[in-house]
């Protein structure tokens, strides 16, 4: 009997088919692509590069299914799915690594089901942090900051 195919249902960022982000992106959860990336991903959950969507930069994973097109590195904790017509250049570390016919792989591949990927994001992303606005100025002023009131969390422009 065929097993049932899993669909990721929730994300916590996507990137809409007309949106372009330049820079890196970071995430506790799984990220889906339908637009385009120049960057670098870190994900604790899946990344899906759906097909029109295109991606250059490295991607760090809980797992990726690929459909549109990748250029970068790509380490996973999983398996990486690349779908019919989705394009791969670069190297991959996983568990596993399936791809379906029609797609390409042009890269380096190191597949081993007892190797253990640690996936780091950024602290400021897993613990709420206060931001210094002191550093900030007015727009035309150069010389004045805009402070930040610490007790009231508002900030306000020193005149």
């Amino acid at each position: 009997m065929f097993q049932k195919k899993e669909v990721e249902l929730s994300f916590d960022i996507i990137i809409g088919p007309n949106s372009l982000i330049k820079g890196d992106l970071e995430c506790e959860g799984s990220v889906r692509i339908d637009g385009k990336i120049r960057g670098n991903i870190t994900a604790l959950g899946n990344v899906i590069i759906s097909e029109n969507a295109s991606v250059i930069g490295d991607i760090k994973s809980l797992g990726a299914d690929i459909y549109g097109s990748c250029e970068g590195n790509i380490n996973v904790r999983t398996k990486i799915n690349l779908h019919q017509n989705a394009k791969l250049t670069g190297d991959i570390i996983a568990k596993s690594f399936n791809t379906k016919e029609g797609s390409t792989f042009k890269g380096n591949c190191f597949v081993d089901p007892t190797e253990e990927l640690v996936i780091t994001l950024d602290p400021m992303l897993q613990t709420p942090a206060e931001i210094n606005l002191i550093e900030f100025t007015k727009p035309g002023d150069k010389n004045k900051p805009i402070e930040h009131d610490q007790k009231s969390n508002k900030k306000g422009a020193s005149l």
